[in-house]
């Protein structure tokens, strides 16, 4: 009993274990992600014409409100 125990149970455990991945590998292997997804695309910020500063400090007002 004692060298079923220490020879065969280990063979048969790492036998099954290599089966179960081989089909897990094989099983994953067919199944295909997405194309690669290529686009462009062209973004202008302008400030709306009619729009008010609007500032974190105070003292930024009169700064932000000059550039605009």
């Amino acid at each position: 009993m004692r060298v079923l125990r220490e020879n065969i149970v280990p063979v048969v455990f790492l036998a099954l274990w290599v089966a179960v991945s081989g089909y897990t590998l094989h099983t994953l292997g067919g199944l295909h992600g997405p194309g690669v997804i290529e686009a462009t695309m062209d973004l202008t910020v302008t400030a709306p014409l009619h729009s008010t500063a609007h500032a974190i400090c105070p003292e930024m007002a009169d700064s932000l409100t000059r550039e605009i």
